[in-house]
């Protein structure tokens, strides 16, 4: 939408043509499937141009969509909302680099400090510094970064502290880490909650430059529409990296749309009119919402965590994985399990993600959570499989305690003698508890002694031998 914008300020009659023909397929393609709303949204490309009404017009007339202009608050507190909501992460100097404009949103503890839009997107910067031959020069690249970084605010304007995240959305940024991915023969095919470092990123973005747009554009994974912005956008997210001193960057799959779909569904006169406050932010986000939570089952697992026999990561996944196991109907197939987990766009690293798919498989097949484990092994340690097994054992022992309406106390005699002490409601199958203990002294490496006690009517006692 933006070819050419910088020249003429105004959208050119050949992109608002491509625009509006590729809108009249999304109509009949709504038309043809069971959608009762659109949210049609437009940004700095159509923000910024001195046509803008004539082409909203036109769009509106030849296809019936009705679209909204988002301001630059609007487009960079939207994407801010779809990329965090999907991460869970506090302290936050997040970005969206689009063809246009590079918002950028600071914010500690959820809380927006600052909302920055800069002319700096990838399209722009390409056309504005390429001279006209299609390719960047060295010359050019420095004048680009140095264009770059003294339009970015200064770190100390900023306010950023040493717990502070750098996380970014944009398809430059995608293009990108699918190809850094590609080229470090990384096994997953994943980008969300991907990490790239600052050295990978340097020589990823200085190998791209080298290469030539014809080039660039038979790369699978960045393809002919990423091959002429991928290198402009690349050095700004290189500069904004460096200048800010951050070692990584985390990578957001969810951005403007799933936040502007999230605000509307959360608060639909907000998003109508514009007037977005910081509580409906965090609304959206889910921070207010409510968690059930099991008392019973939180204290077994604070009390695993007291005692060093499960960390507080190993704890989280296991929630995740109750969470899951709550949700899913049915659990037959491990292997299509742990791809469909894979599949999910989770807050959870891709570490703790591959472990928690490993956890549920293990709880049911062995064998095929070691053939996983030999698959992803080059990003996974020795301590991620002791995780999933421990995880997987207390996956185990919780079904059965909760389906026996049993109560746990732990004590730790030494360094590795347990005594679990159940109270029961009802009675279990005392050799499915005994073989879910077996593991459980396999798994955490300890010697456990069981005692049982039944509280409905009586209260006998026994000491069991496992």
């Amino acid at each position: 939408m933006g070819e050419g914008l910088d020249e003429k300020d105004k959208l050119g009659k050949k992109p608002m043509s491509r625009a509006i023909d590729t809108l009249k397929v999304f109509r009949d393609i709504i038309q043809l499937n069971p959608i009762k709303s659109v949210l049609p949204i437009a940004t700095s490309a159509v923000r910024e141009a001195g046509n803008r009404d004539e082409f909203l017009n036109s769009v509106s007339k030849e296809t019936g969509f009705n679209f909204k202009v988002l301001s630059e608050r609007e487009e960079a507190l939207y994407s801010y909302v779809g990329a965090i909501k999907s991460l869970n992460i506090p302290d936050v100097l997040f970005f969206d680099i689009g063809g246009g404009s590079l918002e950028i949103v600071h914010a500690e503890r959820f809380r927006i400090k600052k909302v920055i839009s800069l002319p700096l997107g990838a399209l722009r910067l390409t056309h504005q510094f390429d001279g006209k031959k299609g390719k960047l020069t060295d010359k050019n690249i420095k004048s680009l970064k140095r264009y770059v970084w003294n339009l970015l605010p200064n770190k100390k304007d900023l306010g950023l502290n040493e717990s502070t995240k750098l996380v970014g959305v944009g398809g430059a940024l995608r293009a990108l880490s699918r190809y850094e991915q590609k080229i470090s023969g990384y096994p997953l095919d994943k980008i969300h909650n991907y990490k790239i470092s600052n050295k990978s990123l340097d020589s990823t973005v200085n190998r791209l430059f080298k290469m030539k747009p014809d080039d660039l554009s038979k790369i699978s994974v960045i393809g002919s529409s990423r091959a002429e912005t991928i290198v402009a956008g690349s050095f700004v997210i290189n500069t904004l990296m460096e200048k800010y001193d951050f070692s990584n960057l985390c990578v957001s799959n969810h951005g403007l749309r799933e936040g502007a779909l999230s605000i509307f569904l959360e608060d639909p006169k907000a998003y109508h009119d514009g007037s977005l406050t910081a509580e409906q932010i965090r609304k959206t986000i889910g921070l207010d919402e409510p968690h059930k939570i099991n008392h019973e089952k939180e204290n077994f697992l604070n009390t695993l965590v007291s005692i060093k026999l499960i960390s507080k990561r190993e704890k989280m996944i296991f929630d995740y994985a109750e969470k899951i196991m709550s949700e899913k109907s049915s659990f037959s197939n491990p292997q299509s399990v742990f791809y469909s987990i894979m599949d999910e766009d989770m807050p959870l690293d891709h570490n703790d993600q591959l472990v928690l798919g490993l956890s549920l498989v293990h709880a049911r097949h062995t064998k095929t959570s070691d053939w996983l484990f030999a698959r992803y092994k080059t990003i996974l340690s020795q301590q991620d499989r002791v995780s999933f097994k421990k995880i997987s054992v207390l996956i185990t022992l919780q079904k059965i305690l909760e389906r026996t309406k049993s109560k746990v106390e732990l004590k730790l005699h030494g360094m590795r003698i347990v005594e679990i002490n159940i109270s029961q409601s009802r009675s279990t199958q005392i050799f499915l508890l005994k073989d879910a203990l077996r593991k459980f002294e396999s798994a955490f490496d300890v010697k456990v002694i069981l005692s049982m006690r039944q509280y409905s009517g009586s209260s006998h006692n026994s000491m069991l031998e496992l």
